[in-house]
């Protein structure tokens, strides 16, 4: 399925004139070769292009649709019209002059096997140039030698045309190409699993896919099958799930396609997300990627597309139809391979709503500099601990969540008892803690506890006597009754007894009501006050014969925070609005 999306996906595009065709594929280019009617180097052109990534200014090579390239795990396989230094200059990158010489030649048998026979001038130069450059003198070349370090480095290389700007542009030369390919196509035939026709050359060793985080340089394989134990009837290589040359061109061109597109792509943790629409619009991807990662700083920063769909007026925006199929693909790297952690396919409008939802399930109090919408990253960010050397998530987590988010599937129970060891180690409730926490209780425990539905809200809920909940309730204003009486000079009970508090109330409370009583009286400002809310709260809890229970489920310890986070949002809801009064 994943195969098909991404051909029929290749196709769209190809229609756009928005990727290269067949037997041509988009790649960079750092240099022209340009040569005289007799194969002279006369020149070498520079063509990267500056361009502004992350705020800085970076030259990267030139995207050009250059002829198809080979799949290069090992051996000396030249490219047509484009390659390294090694292979058009014999120059000696890797300190292994004798294998720099084998390219050379390798990529002067290629040129002159499909060029010979024209008598295009811009051919004529080309073999030419082959046939009486030499390597050895490549170093010491004074053409060569300005460009040298960047030849070395591994920049590709083109040919500069006559009648054209570069030589791959010239017609009699891709037609020679064109005709070059058709003739070298796979002689075993079947049906693809792909497309569904038969008799169709099929392709041994598909084309890679680059640019995937963590991936390797050279690039890294989605189909692979190059070992004995995945032979069967005899069939070596990926003859055993039969994939015409068309489909693995078509497919590989339009992942690394997404892949390249920096403003539409996404990192996760470590993974490559890509997304698109089945009929290419690119509106679409800029919705996902507002929906994924809102960067509003305030309401009033939210884009009008990530505003209409929260508000559920995605059907009014303009050219936007919820219908239109949409697809979801997260690849992890895995050494010469990369890995699948999950592929969706859906509707835009349902997965708008998926996510959605799962912002609905995440509004909580927070202060007024917050951020509006708390995304992917500073959920996942929470479960890491402060100072680790790898700043990122578990990428099993990552994907996990991401999935469960995007197909209102639970989220996964990592994700929770993630966010409960972090309180445990460092005692801090957060926002984006106590609202990852709300919202795993809701999407995953409510159906089987309904009644904890009443304090799984954005605000405090006073009226609930849900043990759990009360109990971080009265846990806060002991805290602050502390803070009130003392000042935050010496450690507080939060810092010793947060933990037995949530997770053993019956040997944390009684502790915790003595030291209660002596705060209190040593706070002679606004002791009534608070010894007043924590006795409404203990009627609540004495309403039954056991009001600290033994031990508390790690569900009912999310409860637990959640209420010590409401009472603490309360409280400086409160003293906001009285510093507002006066």
């Amino acid at each position: 399925m994943i195969l098909q999306a991404l051909t029929r996906y290749y196709e769209t595009l190809l229609e756009e004139e928005r990727i290269a065709p067949r037997y041509y594929t988009r790649s960079g280019i750092s240099f022209g070769l340009q040569l005289d009617l007799n194969g002279n180097l006369i020149g070498i052109l520079w063509l990267k292009q500056t361009s502004e990534r992350n705020g800085k200014q970076v030259e990267r090579p030139q995207s050009l649709d250059l002829p198809e390239g080979v799949v290069r795990s090992s051996g000396v396989l030249p490219n047509f019209l484009w390659d390294n230094a090694m292979y058009f200059l014999g120059l000696d990158a890797k300190g292994d002059a004798g294998r720099a010489a084998r390219c050379f030649e390798s990529a002067k048998e290629l040129h002159l096997g499909i060029l010979d026979s024209l008598q295009n001038r811009t051919a004529k130069a080309i073999c030419a140039f082959f046939q009486s450059w030499r390597p050895e003198d490549a170093t010491s070349n004074p053409i060569v030698m300005p460009y040298l370090e960047g030849l070395l480095g591994g920049g590709n290389i083109t040919f500069c045309g006559f009648e054209t700007t570069y030589a791959y542009e010239d017609i009699e030369i891709r037609a020679a190409w064109e005709n070059h390919r058709k003739e070298n196509e796979s002689l075993f035939r079947s049906q693809c699993l792909v497309t569904g026709l038969w008799d169709q050359p099929i392709e041994r060793v598909h084309p890679k896919v680059k640019g995937v985080a963590g991936g390797q340089s050279v690039g890294t394989s989605l189909v692979s099958a190059n070992g004995n134990a995945f032979e069967s009837y005899g069939l070596e290589q990926n003859l055993n799930a039969p994939v015409s040359e068309y489909a693995a061109f078509a497919y590989t061109s339009a992942l690394n396609s997404l892949i390249a597109d920096f403003d539409h792509r996404m990192s996760l943790d470590g993974d490559t997300v890509v997304c698109w629409a089945e009929t290419g619009e690119e509106q679409y991807q800029n919705a996902f990627n507002d929906l994924t990662n809102p960067r509003a700083k305030t309401e009033k920063d939210v884009s009008e597309t990530l505003r209409c769909i929260v508000n559920g007026q995605m059907a009014d925006l303009p050219n936007f139809h919820p219908e239109t199929p949409f697809y979801v693909l997260c690849l992890s790297p895995n050494a010469a391979r990369v890995s699948v952690r999950f592929f969706l396919r859906d509707t835009f409008g349902t997965i708008a709503e998926n996510l959605v939802a799962h912002y609905k399930r995440l509004e909580i109090d927070m202060a007024p500099g917050e951020w509006p919408y708390l995304s992917l990253y500073w959920m996942l960010k929470e479960t890491v601990p402060p100072g680790s050397t790898d700043d990122a998530a578990s990428p099993l987590l990552a994907g996990a969540t991401m999935r469960a988010i995007l197909s209102d599937a639970p989220y996964p129970t990592m994700l929770f008892s993630s966010i409960l060891i972090r309180i445990r180690a460092d005692r801090k409730v957060n926002r984006a803690r106590a609202a990852t926490i709300k919202a795993y209780l809701i999407h995953n425990i409510v159906p089987k506890h309904p009644n904890y539905e009443e304090v799984l809200q954005v605000a405090l809920n006073e009226q609930s006597e849900l043990k759990p909940y009360v109990l971080g309730r009265l846990f806060s204003l002991l805290e602050q009754a502390q803070e009130s009486a003392l000042g935050l000079k010496n450690a507080t009970i939060t810092d010793r007894y947060f933990d037995s508090a949530s997770a053993t109330p019956k040997l944390a409370f009684p502790t915790l009501l003595k030291l209660n009583r002596h705060h209190l009286a040593k706070d002679e400002s606004w002791g009534w006050k608070y010894e007043r809310q924590i006795g409404e709260l203990l009627t609540k809890l004495e309403a039954e014969d056991d009001p600290y229970p033994a031990r508390l489920t790690l569900e009912e310890q999310g409860l637990f925070i959640l209420g010590y986070y409401h009472q603490k949002q309360a409280r400086y809801a409160k003293k906001a609005e009285s510093e507002k009064e006066n």
